[in-house]
């Protein structure tokens, strides 16, 4: 199963019910995007990093996500 993009962000901060973007911003990613294949505005919540550096939707991502926020953080944006 692969991480969401919220997924990440509640790994990088403390555990509370919700996440404004400026959380996102300070962990790196942003709240709101698109899919990379079939174009469907997607949110943090159903937001699925990929290894081809972009997002997509649950399902498009397929066997390319990453199955760690630690794995995503690590490989996709070095820290």
């Amino acid at each position: 199963m692969s991480i969401t993009i919220l997924d990440y962000v509640r790994s990088r901060l403390e555990d509370r019910e919700t996440h404004s973007e400026d959380d996102h911003w300070h962990c790196g990613v942003a709240i709101l995007g698109g899919c990379e294949i079939c174009y469907a505005t997607i949110a943090s919540y159903n937001a699925y990093p990929s290894k081809s550096s972009y997002w997509r939707c649950a399902d498009c991502i397929g066997d390319t996500g990453y199955s760690t926020a630690a794995e995503f953080a690590r490989q996709a944006l070095g820290v």
